[in-house]
């Protein structure tokens, strides 16, 4: 896999998918980002196997070009050192290669950074969203739903189900 990318488009999905990670996991593949590299863009993956984020950064965007493409594939970085290194790179683009056993060398002017990978094919695979069931609703409407119902849920993760809002979409309403 070898690709070059505008720098900011990086930055922003390496900090959009982080926040999904979390640092304490039974699970050591999650501590990383997953980077994909397809005919489409670059797709970004952070997850802590209960909440996922993905990021997708087209290769051409407004008829100018994002990403250019080498060669395709994948590779999981460690977030912690990925997002450090990419938020602190020089450059306007950044290169990323990634060579024999997932060894993945991050370039940008004259700083290069050489960080060792694990295989994509061991993340865990996020779950198909097919139902298609969509409801549009204003952000003003939106937020004044989450400031009534938010005071009712637990901080406490002793019982996970008690830390999240149930949301029943029903005959085009929201219950």
């Amino acid at each position: 896999m070898k690709f070059v990318i505008e720098r900011d488009r990086l930055v922003q999905a390496v900090n959009e998918v982080t926040r999904a990670i979390s640092a304490r996991t039974t699970i050591p593949i999650l501590t990383g980002i997953k980077i994909v590299v397809n005919d489409e863009g670059v797709t970004l993956t952070g997850s802590d196997s209960d909440i996922s984020i993905e990021a997708f950064i087209p290769l051409i965007e407004n008829d100018e070009v994002i990403v250019e493409v080498e060669s395709f594939g994948g590779i999981v970085l460690q977030s912690k050192y990925f997002g450090d290194i990419v938020r602190r790179l020089p450059e306007e683009n950044v290169e990323i290669e990634v060579t024999t056993n997932y060894q993945t060398n991050i370039s940008s002017g004259q700083a290069s950074f050489t960080l060792n990978g694990l295989d994509p094919m061991e993340y865990p695979k996020l779950p198909e969203v097919t139902d298609g069931k969509n409801i549009k609703i204003p952000i003003n409407v939106l937020k004044n739903i989450i400031r009534q119902t938010v005071f009712a849920v637990s901080a406490i993760e002793v019982r996970p189900v008690l830390t999240g809002v149930n949301w029943i979409i029903k005959e085009n309403k929201l219950s």
